[in-house]
């Protein structure tokens, strides 16, 4: 043993099913049968190791193509899967050219300037690019203006070797919203200036709203690890990815009147049993899961109580037979039992903040 070894149970844990998440892959893979299927791994892949995860589609579910936010994580992707396809959304910026270059990562191009950029330095066309088309959500991409001014531009065109246009959804967790359908027509139209190029509209909300919206590419990321991009609509075939478990670190008694936590947001109105739990907001579980939060033990779905600290929960475990728990009975704050919509539901924090909020200090387990 050495000073850098550490105790297997020091810390809470975060198990990622790998295996899932090939699963899930293949799935959405399968809804959008008549399109490539990407994969979008930003965020360390949505805080579940984008090293890892890449490696696994790559390598096990035959995914060709990911897409990541900035120029950093596309550099340490490319380590990981050298021969991939992969684009930045952020786009390219002067200082960045020669890094896109040297490692083979294409910019997704947002702006008239980040299409200039691109054109002058690939004088000869042949360095694959996206661009990015704006249909309403109002954040990256050519304005309505701009495209009009894009689609015009020959020789501008001639330049580029352009091997993906896209858009992106704005409510695409609300089939029902019209919101969808006008994006849709904006991209179809915008899509008949580039019949020969491939095409991509879809994350995984948009894969569930069905074939029209697929194009030739989807990019799921949401769904691939284990979220339910369609609220109030089960997500059919959808294994959950990530399992983050905890310990008892105490047990104690209360009588009635004696509150918990910082600020005593809770008292007990009865006497009662509490355990305290060995994860707080450091891991990654917010204060929004102040006296609302759930947990799972022995079967029994137990509420949280009190503020959430930096290290440490306290959990009402009252229902449960004493005997049936002690100090390091383990505790589920995430995983088969409390789903990522329901720790949405509960806390407001939408499934993508849940998953990005984990932190480095969990003990990982890839499985």
């Amino acid at each position: 043993m050495t000073a850098d070894d550490f105790p297997p149970d020091c810390r809470a844990t975060l198990t990622i099913n790998l295996g899932a998440v090939i699963t899930n892959y293949k799935h959405c893979g399968k809804l959008a049968s008549t399109a490539e299927c990407a994969a979008v791994v930003k965020a360390n892949a949505y805080g579940m190791g984008s090293e890892q995860v890449a490696r696994t589609l790559f390598n096990q579910a035959g995914c060709r193509s990911f897409f990541v936010a900035n120029l950093t994580e596309a550099i340490t992707l490319r380590r990981v899967v050298p021969t991939a396809v992969i684009y930045v959304l952020n786009g390219i910026f002067p200082a960045h050219t020669d890094y896109f270059i040297h490692h083979n990562i294409r910019p997704v191009l947002n702006d008239p300037g980040q299409i200039k950029l691109w054109s002058e330095l690939d004088q000869t066309g042949t360095r694959p690019c996206a661009v990015h088309f704006d249909t309403g959500i109002n954040r990256l991409g050519l304005s309505s203006e701009e495209t009009r001014s894009f689609v015009t531009d020959t020789a501008l065109r001639k330049k580029l070797n352009i091997a993906l246009i896209m858009s992106h959804l704005a409510c695409a967790d609300d089939a029902a919203n019209p919101m969808n359908s006008q994006q849709l027509n904006k991209f179809t139209a915008i899509r008949q200036h580039f019949p020969d190029v491939a095409a991509s509209l879809a994350n995984s909300g948009g894969i569930l709203l069905g074939p029209d919206y697929h194009f030739d590419l989807v990019r799921p990321g949401l769904m691939i690890f284990g979220g339910n991009p369609h609220r109030g609509k089960e997500a059919e075939n959808i294994d959950p990815v990530c399992r983050i478990s905890g310990r008892i670190l105490q047990l104690r008694q209360l009588e009635s009147g004696q509150t918990v936590g910082y600020g005593v947001s809770w008292t007990a109105d009865r006497p009662c049993h509490i355990a305290i739990i060995n994860i707080g907001y450091a891991d990654g579980y917010p204060q929004l899961f102040n006296n609302c939060g759930r947990v799972y033990i022995n079967g029994r779905m137990l509420p949280v109580i009190g503020r959430v600290s930096m290290d440490m929960i306290a959990v009402d475990v009252s229902e449960l037979n004493p005997d049936e728990i002690n100090v390091r009975t383990g505790v589920e704050l995430l995983g088969e039992h409390i789903t990522l919509e329901m720790a949405s539901e509960v806390s407001t924090l939408s499934q993508y903040e849940i998953l990005t909020g984990v932190r480095e200090r969990y003990q990982r387990i890839y499985q």
